[in-house]
C-alpha cells in the first residue's frame, strides 16, 4: 500500500509559533505606581521573588490539585494574614500562602495586579511588562521638582 503526501506550497513562508506562555515562572514584575493596592518595598521585593518561585512549582499540578492548594491558601491567610503582616507564629506560612494565591490568580487571563506586582503566564494587552521602560530623570530635572 503507497500513501501520498500533498503537495508543498513552497511560496508560503513556515509559519513561526507564538509563543503563548512567558516560560516557566510567568512574568512577574513591578505593577504601575497608580495600581490599587500598593505594597511596601520589602513586600514587592520579597513578591517579586517569590511569586514566579510559586508559578514555576503550580505548572505541573493538575486542576484539583490547583484547586485544593488555593482553598488551602485561602484559609491560611484568612486565618492568619495579620501575622503576615505583623509578626508571629504564622507569618511564614501565611506569606507563602500570599504568594502561592497570586501564582494561582496569574493563571487568570489577564494576570493579577496586586500588593504592588503584577503576575501573569500569558501575554495580553496592557501587560506593565510589556511596556517601555521609562526613562530616569535627568539630574537637572531632578533639581526643578
Amino acid at each position: 500500500m503507497t500513501t501520498a503526501t500533498p503537495p508543498s506550497d513552497a511560496s508560503k513562508e513556515p509559519v513561526q509559533p507564538t509563543p503563548d506562555t512567558h516560560g516557566p515562572f510567568g512574568r512577574v514584575v513591578t505593577a504601575p505606581e497608580d495600581s490599587p493596592t500598593p505594597a511596601s518595598s520589602t513586600w514587592v521585593t520579597w513578591l517579586l521573588f517569590m511569586v514566579p518561585l510559586c508559578i514555576a512549582e503550580l505548572r505541573d499540578l493538575s486542576e484539583p490539585d490547583i484547586e485544593r492548594l488555593s482553598t488551602r491558601a485561602a484559609d491560611l491567610i484568612a486565618s492568619h494574614g495579620d501575622d503576615a503582616q505583623y509578626g508571629g507564629h504564622h507569618q511564614r506560612s501565611a506569606r507563602t500562602a500570599i504568594a502561592q494565591g497570586l501564582a494561582v490568580l496569574a493563571r487568570a487571563d489577564g494576570g493579577v495586579t496586586a500588593l504592588g506586582i503584577h503576575a501573569c503566564m500569558r501575554p495580553h494587552v496592557g501587560c506593565p511588562g510589556t511596556s517601555p521602560a521609562r526613562p530616569s530623570p535627568s539630574k537637572h530635572e531632578e533639581r526643578d521638582v
